[in-house]
């Protein structure tokens, strides 16, 4: 059975085919090809005329088409059909030939004018995803290489005579052009991959002679092609007047003609065309369709050539067979082999026509499509165009989330890191015991020892830290005012108790710089300013118990120290006695 899915809604079921099954929701199954067309990896496209009509470029059996304008434009001709100028008769006529020549220069004008269309664009983005295996076109215009896919047909390679004539191709290649046989094998080796699109009829870009098969660019002789005279080939125009000149008997001159195949006529690069189509169906070792081709999609074409129809019939066995493969696989042996309800889904379609017209006779095509779709090839062209950005946006959305996951788990393992590496920066170094010197007997004691008791966690004392401080480097005074006015006995009679508290100088009127007599160097700095002022040598100071001489006393400034302000009973009694004044 054939699924009918019309794009317009409210479409009702044609009569024929009969093998036809209606669906209930055309818009669900429209977004469920497009769907296969997407999950599919390798398409092979065969189209034809009708995805051109858009860019100007006639179609051929429709009721504008090329056979019936032809046929209403020449009426003194008697033409059955616009048929007959595509046949391989046409070259016994002059008048035939003419027509065709001017026919083809109008069609070549019409081609460079062309614009790909919608479908064209499509066909475009497919392959920009890696998923176009192959376009067969049946057009000639090759809109399809101005849309960006690479166009021809490769050359053919005869495994019978590969090695010797391959040789001597290369030989006379550098023999005429000059070039290092190096150069020669180079440019005889095959593409390693076919064009993308392979034109089944020729095209409207070359000529090549009849008598040796050399091929020209139209343009160059798009003059002769318009007046309706087949130009002559400049090859075997050249051979001929070198045969003359050497005195051999002519051969005659060639008359280029447009490289399109013709009915009734064989491709002149057919066999090219036939090792394409043979790697797609079963696969090859290397490239891209080493698998063959998964999904077919016919567009735009009757199906009127018996080529073109054994190709479709073809393609559809050998898509639909990798579908059966990939779909009923054998179940394993723990497997239920009922299926679930959850898990019961339509095989995806696989071998999809699309046109205004089923193909005729209907008889030959039941059974070879899942679904004909009705329609024009733009409409559906923007829908799946449509379908193809959101699932890039979709695409990029996902890639953008996906950075930006690892970005956060990168940072977050740069901080576990540096959270590792500090604790075993702060760790003590642990002293490991010594083992045991190895002993000389060969057999091993085993020792039982008492079960250990459970370890109590000890509590570790925190590490003291030691400050050292250095006090600053004193500045000796020159003078020492001391303010009072009590009578001071002499130093063995003292009446001030210990701990007399010194009299400072910021009590004094003068605001004299103040000496710390609590230190060493300030008792030094004294005694100075004392022998300076009164001009004589002063007493021996006898020594107190509390001076600092040993480095066991903490000498400190005087912020630190709280007791810098109290002195020795002695040493105040020894300052005083020595500051008195003369007469006193």
């Amino acid at each position: 059975m054939t699924l009918f899915v019309p794009l317009e809604a409210d479409t009702p079921l044609p009569a024929a085919p009969p093998f036809l099954a209606e669906t209930s929701d055309s818009r669900a199954q429209i977004s469920k090809v497009i769907r296969s067309i997407l999950k599919a990896k390798r398409i092979v496209v065969i189209c034809g005329a009708g995805i051109s009509v858009q860019a100007g470029i006639p179609d051929f059996r429709s009721s504008d088409g090329l056979f019936k304008s032809l046929k209403r434009d020449n009426p003194r001709e008697a033409l059955a059909s616009g048929k007959d100028l595509f046949d391989a008769s046409v070259f016994n006529s002059e008048n035939t030939t003419a027509l065709f020549c001017q026919m083809i220069a109008q069609l070549w004008g019409l081609s460079q004018a062309a614009k790909p269309t919608a479908f064209h664009n499509v066909l475009r983005a497919l392959d920009d995803r890696g998923k176009l295996l192959r376009v067969y076109t049946q057009n000639i215009d090759a809109i399809e290489e101005k849309c960006g896919l690479s166009f021809g047909v490769p050359e053919f390679e005869d495994k019978r005579c590969k090695g010797r004539s391959k040789m001597m191709t290369a030989a006379a290649d550098c023999l005429i052009k000059e070039t290092s046989p190096y150069e020669a094998s180079r440019l005889l080796c095959p593409p390693a991959d076919p064009p993308r699109c392979i034109p089944l009829h020729g095209t409207l870009q070359s000529m090549h002679c009849q008598i040796c098969n050399y091929t020209y660019p139209l343009e160059e002789h798009l003059s002769s092609l318009t007046s309706g005279q087949p130009p002559q080939c400049p090859e075997c125009t050249s051979m001929e007047q070198t045969r003359q000149l050497i005195g051999k008997r002519a051969r005659g001159v060639g008359k280029l003609r447009p490289s399109v195949v013709l009915y009734n006529e064989a491709h002149k690069d057919g066999e090219g065309v036939g090792e394409v189509v043979k790697k797609d169906l079963i696969g090859s070792s290397k490239g891209k369709g080493r698998s063959g081709a998964d999904l077919l999609l016919v567009v735009g074409t009757s199906l009127r050539v018996p080529g073109t129809k054994r190709m479709v019939r073809e393609f559809a066995k050998a898509v639909r067979s990798r579908g059966t493969r990939s779909s009923h696989s054998t179940p394993s042996p723990g497997s239920s082999p009922r299926p679930s309800p959850g898990t019961d889904e339509e095989p995806p379609m696989k071998s999809i026509y699309l046109n205004l017209d089923f193909p005729v006779p209907t008889r030959e095509w039941e059974g070879v499509f899942d679904a004909w779709i009705q329609g024009d090839a733009q409409g559906f062209a923007d829908m799946l165009q449509e379908e193809i950005e959101r699932e890039a946006r979709a695409k990029e959305l996902a890639s953008e989330r996906k950075r930006r996951r690892e970005e956060e788990a990168n940072s977050v393992e740069k901080n576990e890191a540096i959270f590792k590496v500090q604790p075993k920066l702060d760790a003590k170094p642990v002293k490991r015991k010594l083992s045991s010197p190895p002993t000389t007997s060969s057999k091993k004691r085993k020792v039982e020892s008492p079960p250990t008791p459970p370890k109590t966690p000890t509590p570790h004392p925190t590490s003291q830290k030691f400050y050292v401080r250095i006090p600053p480097r004193p500045v000796p005074s020159p003078e020492v005012y001391i303010t009072t006015t009590l009578p001071v006995p002499p130093f063995h009679q003292s009446i001030y108790p210990l701990g007399q508290p010194l009299i400072t100088p910021e009590k004094s009127p003068s605001q004299a710089a103040r000496i710390n007599l609590a230190t060493k160097a300030g008792r030094r700095a004294a005694r100075l300013a004392r022998a300076a002022r009164g001009n004589s040598t002063p007493p021996a100071l006898p020594r107190d118990e509390n001076e600092v001489d040993s480095p066991q006393v903490d000498i400190s400034d005087d912020e630190e120290d709280p007791s810098a302000h109290v002195l020795p009973n002695a040493f105040v009694r020894n300052m005083q006695y020595g500051l008195r004044a003369p007469d006193g």
